[in-house]
């Protein structure tokens, strides 16, 4: 799934930690935010209106899979209502992604809500699923998403999310993948390991593509910052 990035322009003041399970639907509102101009997404949700509910209904189903079957680290930032969620990543450890059928099965009634919310849509974003899940290598960790609300982007928060993932993976001793669709991305995402794995794949004739990149065991990220 796509994934986000930028340029960082003050200190990150947030603290990473696990997602705690009663803050899903914020943190999906959040990866909704970050992503409704992913170009991406745009062709898959035509709508301008719709697109981010469709994407939170999305999210919603994608980290309630994701919170049992992989990680989902989460960046919060104290206000005065409270501490509220800032940036969210999810990633799967090696083997666990794509989803099997008894894990879809578990998520009926989210996968009703999603093709309720796409119904026009909906057998564009199944390629997009089919496409995506094809390239995902089995030894590998798969950034699924990552995202930062709107008004805390360009403070380095991707990259505070993006640290963690990667140290896991270090940690692990195995590969890093992800995809993304929008092309500025890249240069960040090679900052950080990642290189181009084949050639781009097409969502329509005319783009946009989704490039994936994988990152090698042992690779070194160089010090720049995301969203």
């Amino acid at each position: 799934m796509p994934t986000s990035s930028t340029t960082e322009r003050s200190p990150a003041l947030d603290e990473v930690a696990r997602l705690r399970a009663d803050r899903l639907d914020e943190a999906a509102a959040v990866l909704a935010a970050a992503l409704v101009d992913d170009p991406g997404y745009c062709h898959l949700f035509p709508d301008e209106a719709r697109r981010e509910g469709e994407l939170r209904t999305l999210y919603r189903m994608t980290l309630t899979d994701a919170l049992r079957h992989g990680r989902v680290y989460a960046t919060t930032c104290e206000t005065d209502a409270g501490a509220e969620v800032t940036g969210v990543v999810a990633v799967y450890p090696p083997g666990r992604y794509p989803l099997t059928l008894a894990r879809w099965g578990r998520l009926l009634p989210r996968l009703a809500a999603v093709a309720v919310r796409t119904r026009t849509h909906g057998r564009g974003l199944a390629r997009f699923g089919d496409l995506t899940s094809a390239g995902v290598p089995t030894d590998a960790w798969y950034v699924e998403a990552l995202g930062v609300r709107p008004d805390r982007q360009h403070a380095g928060l991707g990259r505070l999310l993006m640290s963690r993932v990667l140290a896991v993976v270090d940690a692990d001793g195995e590969r890093g993948y992800l995809e993304t669709t929008r092309p500025a991305n890249l240069t960040y995402y090679r900052a950080l390991g990642y290189e181009p794995a084949g050639e781009p794949v097409p969502l329509g004739p005319d783009g946009p593509w989704i490039h994936r990149l994988a990152r090698p065991r042992g690779a070194r990220a160089e010090g720049v910052a995301a969203r």
